[in-house]
């Protein structure tokens, strides 16, 4: 595959030129169709893309040696004589390099214009961005950009053989449909699995896009049942402070006399009770500096903190809160309670509880979201309440507490997450706990998985049906194709008049034979002449030399077999070239000792044939020969040689033949 260096150049750059506006395309509908990115209007973008590519691909063609590498690989495989295998090997450097570097640059360029908009407290690490980013890309993007190098490259290096000898025409025109049929299934095989898995990208933006809302949606409306659960057992308690007797009292104050503490203790213990019927309560008492205590406090509770003071323990969950209240679980390492606590003095504290599992009740949610888990958290990451409930009492799952990084965020935010691990949304609650809503992305991308794959097999089905159809349109155009492809090549190689060879057929088919012929090969090459043709056309007319110059060709067809080059030079001038045979018994001696014999039963034969033609215009037949051995001559050097030997032979007399015979030992 020889071609001007000047020319291949361009030719790289509008290969370059043509892949980089397709990945300029790809990349601004990959961008644009992320719902969550904030990018410019599609035509911008394209447009920004696109030239990017552009600078990026003319760049790398001209500086970059990929081409050297293909050319290397096409030549260490041997693929330069096969169009399709050169331009697949020769393609691949140049199309994976380029896609693979312009696909870095773009999308570094997209995805900083993206991070320099988010709020520096928010944004992610550029370089997990970028890698995030460019993964996506990548796949369409050498996908594209090889089918686009292999097209152009099998094109124009088609074009750029023109300096190489043609084969056969039919059989050039049935390997030129096959590689058509190939290129053109490949063709389809890129453009269905590019617009495929555009489709698969989009769809699975999409899905992410409604995951995320729906997941936040549901986690929002599970944060405010719980603050309307958590309100109400909040108030509840406060009812006690509607007398200051219930409050005020202290069972630690030892200027209280017996008496009055029994009277106060038992109006303290009626009020609760009447409050505590209003919720299902499993603790609802207070706890006095001493641990003495009025209302009711389960034996379960008790039993948590046997030899160990309730007060101290519970006190020292208030901590600095203006408020003097707080909400507490996993004390004692009790895993199946929630406390609330709210301080009625300083040596009395309100204590109320209920099953964490009563929880279930306020969380809800979608049934589009069925694969999600809902954990309630306290500020530690300590699962409160999990719908797996095996999880409750442990700690929030590492990779899940990585992406919604505690202390960040305070009462009523929300974040949402979209990892390739997880969805996520996190709600705060106005008690500082977080509801965390999550979904496996493996789950929710089944379906997109499910949709890559169905692309595939439509890429192959139409891939399979395109090549019966064309195998199929093929055989039945081919038959008529190759005859009058035939009859065409017949027409073009062969002289109308002799049925031979005409003179460039005749010229290209020697050479060719030339080219390929091995070191001290025999050969030879024939001139004839007919003597006194012209009296022929004087006398029997032009019509009559036209039959015999037919004549004279098939004589010379049925006296050589098809190893010997037989041609029509011009007028009644006729040529032959032939080599010694595959057999490795017949010597130089032996060839060159056969070449008079067979001048002689031309003379014979011609003799014979135009017997009557000789008596009436005395028609003869002369020959020159040059024989060779070793080095084959050029065709004009060869020509000129015989040529010359058949002048000898006219000067003579004619009707005889002459040897000019070269041995180069």
């Amino acid at each position: 595959m020889n071609e001007d260096k000047k020319t291949r150049q361009w030719n790289e750059i509008v290969k370059a030129v043509i892949m980089a506006v397709a990945m300029g395309v790809i990349s601004a509908v990959l961008v644009a169709g992320n719902p969550n990115t904030s990018s410019p209007p599609f035509v911008i973008l394209c447009l920004l893309n696109t030239f990017e590519s552009l600078v990026a691909a003319i760049l790398i063609t001209l500086f970059l040696p990929l081409g050297k590498f293909g050319e290397r690989m096409t030549g260490k495989l041997d693929a330069v004589q096969h169009p399709i295998r050169y331009a697949l090997l020769y393609s691949l450097p140049q199309a994976l390099g380029n896609a693979l570097i312009i696909s870095m640059c773009v999308s570094f360029v997209n995805i900083a214009m993206a991070h320099a908009r988010i709020p520096a407290d928010q944004a992610p690490p550029l370089l997990m961005m970028w890698v995030s980013g460019l993964i996506p890309l990548l796949l369409p993007t050498m996908a594209m950009s090889y089918l686009i190098y292999f097209t152009l490259t099998l094109l124009f290096e088609r074009r750029l053989q023109s300096d190489v000898k043609k084969e056969d025409t039919a059989k050039r025109m049935r390997l030129f449909q096959i590689e058509m049929l190939v290129v053109f299934a490949l063709i389809i095989v890129g453009v269905t699995m590019a617009v495929g898995l555009i489709v698969v990208d989009r769809s699975k933006s999409t899905i992410q896009y409604n995951v995320s809302e729906l997941l936040a949606a549901n986690s929002r409306q599970i944060e405010l049942n719980i603050n309307a659960y958590l309100e109400r057992m909040e108030t509840t308690p406060t009812l006690l402070f509607s007398d200051g007797s219930y409050y005020a009292y202290d069972a630690t104050d030892e200027t209280l006399d017996e008496y009055e503490k029994v009277k106060s203790e038992e109006l303290i213990t009626d009020r609760i009770v009447d409050i505590g019927l209003m919720n299902n309560y499993l603790d609802f008492g207070i706890v006095y500096a001493d641990d003495h205590k009025v209302g009711w406090i389960s034996r379960g509770t008790q039993e948590l903190f046997d030899g160990v003071s309730i007060y101290d323990s519970f006190a020292a969950e208030i901590r600095d809160n203006e408020q003097e209240e707080a909400w507490c679980f996993g004390i004692m390492d009790s895993k199946d309670r929630i406390y609330y606590i709210k301080r009625l003095n300083p040596h009395a504290l309100l204590i109320t509880s209920v099953y964490s599992r009563e929880l279930i009740s306020v969380f809800v949610h979608s049934e589009q979201l069925d694969e999600m888990t809902i954990r309630l958290t306290d500020g530690s990451g300590k699962i409160i309440f999990s719908s797996e409930m095996e999880e409750a009492g442990h700690l929030t799952p590492q990779r899940l507490e990585e992406l919604i990084g505690y202390g960040t965020l305070q009462s009523g935010d929300s974040k949402t997450i979209t990892d390739p691990d997880y969805f996520v949304n996190t709600n705060v609650c106005s008690n500082g706990w977080r509801v965390i809503c999550s979904v496996p992305t493996d789950r929710i991308m089944d379906e997109t998985d499910n949709l890559k794959t169905f692309t595939i097999r439509v890429s192959v089905l139409l891939v399979v049906i395109f090549i019966l159809m064309g195998l199929l349109l093929i055989r039945r155009v081919s038959v008529p194709v190759d005859d009058l492809v035939t009859s065409l090549q017949y027409k073009a190689e062969i002289d109308k008049l002799s049925g031979v060879m005409n003179k460039g057929t005749f010229q290209e088919s020697v050479e060719k034979m030339v080219k390929k012929a091995e070191q001290e090969k025999c050969y030879a090459f024939v001139m004839m002449d007919m003597d006194n043709f012209k009296q022929v056309n004087d006398i029997l007319g032009h019509s009559y030399g036209d039959q015999v110059i037919i004549r004279f060709g098939q004589l010379l067809k049925s006296l050589y077999g098809k190893e010997v080059v037989i041609g029509r030079l011009g007028g009644d001038e006729f040529a032959l070239y032939y080599q010694a045979g595959s057999d490795a018994a017949e010597s130089k001696e032996e060839f060159f000792a056969r070449i008079p014999g067979e001048l002689d039963r031309v003379q014979e034969s011609f003799a014979k044939e135009f017997e009557q033609e000789s008596e009436t215009c005395n028609l003869s037949v002369s020959a020159g020969v040059y024989a060779g051995y070793q080095r084959v001559l050029p065709f004009a050097e060869m020509y000129e040689k015989a040529d010359s030997a058949l002048y000898a032979s006219k000067k003579k007399g004619k009707k005889r033949y002459t040897i000019y015979k070269e041995e180069q030992t």
